[in-house]
């Protein structure tokens, strides 16, 4: 293999790829701060007069501001005006599918620990654990802000793939779909949107469904119920989705998560999985993917993103049948299994 000597432009892409983490922060601080709102879409302030708003120095806000406008989010001239680009708009709290939740969970405490210790992992650790002494969702759990964020994260993912589930899929025919882990019910939502005959169950953790509030249950169409996948889901649906859970679990606890789900759907339901399927070839997948394989072994430990020939080992196991992949116009693919016969 001839080799290929780097560039100048190679050394400089990897020296920013290396001081990543400090963009990152940066942006956490801009999205707690709510400086993208305190901007006009289509107009310019001062930095004194976001600083203020903000009760924080001009002189460190211009700093802060000015180092992301070298990468485009935000313009900043010299004598101290910001404006909004592209990128900064994204940030803002009223955009659809805001980056905002994202600024600030990727680099809130929970995770900017954990990744601290990302060298566990190397020797069958739980970078997490290593970090927090607790698992993931006992840390959430413990601390109500972050879990909320991760929430607001979830539902505006910038995939959009709430939406775009909605889309990629005929749900006219469902009487009840129960959204299994399915958080605020944002999946829900869009597809209610969509089709006006289905009604919508969601099924989590108590301490996530008493955040659900009653301007996310649709006016009724909407139901929560508290309790365990591990252990049962709710009888008599005809749709049952698992919205990038399974990502978050072992194989071991994947198959349990699965078959509490076939033990309570009838023969004619239908399982949908949304995931992002992971290429196997990283020169021909997206590099999101990548980064949430690995984000899943920093959080979980052996969780992990799959393949469609994994996904498939799964659903064999805990008695299902894959039907079809069904590409949807974001990252985010729908998985379609039928329940077949069997002790499982």
């Amino acid at each position: 293999m001839t080799e290929t000597l780097a560039t100048d432009d190679d050394r400089e892409e990897l020296d920013l790829l290396l001081r990543g983490f400090q963009v990152s922060r940066m942006l956490r601080l801009i999205a707690d701060l709510g400086v993208a709102d305190k901007i006009p879409t289509d107009g310019q302030v001062t930095v004194k007069d976001i600083a203020a708003a903000c009760a924080v120095l001009p002189e460190p806000m211009l700093r802060v501001l000015r180092a992301l406008a070298a990468f485009r989010i935000f313009e900043v001239t010299a004598d101290g005006s910001v404006a909004h680009t592209p990128r900064s708009r994204l940030l803002r709290t009223d955009t659809l599918n805001s980056l905002h939740h994202a600024a600030r969970f990727w680099t809130g405490p929970g995770s900017w620990g954990a990744w601290n210790k990302l060298d566990v992992a190397m020797t069958g650790g739980t970078p997490h654990e290593a970090a927090w002494s607790t698992g993931r969702f006992a840390y959430l759990k413990q601390h109500p802000d972050e879990a909320r964020l991760f929430d607001a994260m979830m539902a505006n993912f910038p995939d959009n793939r709430h939406a775009a589930v909605a889309a990629a899929y005929d749900f006219s025919g469902a009487s009840l779909i129960a959204d299994i882990g399915g958080g605020n019910g944002a999946a829900l939502r869009q597809i209610l949107a969509r089709f006006s005959t289905p009604r919508g169950l969601v099924f989590d953790r108590e301490d996530v469904i008493t955040a659900v509030t009653s301007n996310d249950l649709m006016q009724g169409r909407i139901t929560v119920q508290g309790g365990s996948f591990f252990d049962q889901v709710p009888c008599g649906a005809d749709i049952y989705m698992l919205i990038r859970v399974l990502h978050d679990w072992p194989d071991e606890d994947c198959l349990r998560i699965l078959r509490a789900c076939r033990a309570a759907m009838g023969p004619q339901a239908r399982l949908l999985l949304g995931e992002q399927i992971l290429e196997p070839d990283p020169a021909r997948g997206r590099a999101t993917g990548y980064l949430i394989d690995v984000q899943m072994m920093t959080m979980f430990g052996d969780a992990r993103a799959r393949s469609e020939a994994e996904f498939r080992g799964l659903f064999d196991q805990s008695g299902f049948s894959l039907r079809q992949v069904i590409p949807t116009a974001s990252p985010v693919s729908i998985i379609e299994a039928a329940p077949i016969a069997g002790p499982f």
